[in-house]
């Protein structure tokens, strides 16, 4: 009798443990880019943080800070429609063109977009954005 009662104890153990596992949310917010991220560049290897916020009250238009590691306080401005978001102006002298495709589950970001500043260009960037 003790050797039933010790399986069915090690039973409800496991499967708590299962589903305990299973109901594990990601931290981002939900159905949303907002929010940090990190960008691997495949040309560079470089690796840095970026941001994306609303810009004003239109859903519709985005605000990136430190997009291609310019720094927090330069701000790359983009559209979003369905998965794809498109690159528009910056507050800077610098420019962008190109686009980035959202991963349904909102996880990863896919850039090709092309820069050219006041001292260098590069005309073809690939990167990842990934939620932390």
């Amino acid at each position: 009798m003790q050797r039933i009662l010790f399986k069915i104890y090690l039973i409800t153990m496991g499967l708590l443990l299962l589903l305990a596992s299973c109901n594990n949310k990601p931290t981002y917010p939900e159905n949303s880019i907002l929010g940090a991220w990190m960008c691997f560049e495949h040309n560079t290897n470089k690796q840095y943080n970026v941001s994306i916020d609303y810009f004003g009250e239109d859903s519709s238009t985005i605000q990136l800070y430190n997009f291609y590691n310019l720094g927090f306080d330069n701000e790359t401005y983009a559209t979003v429609s369905d998965t794809i978001i498109t690159l528009i102006g910056t507050n800077t002298y610098d420019a962008f063109n190109g686009t980035g495709h959202v991963a349904r589950d909102f996880s990863t970001i896919y850039w090709t977009f092309s820069y050219s500043g006041s001292s260098f260009s590069d005309p073809q960037v690939e990167a990842i954005f990934r939620r932390y």
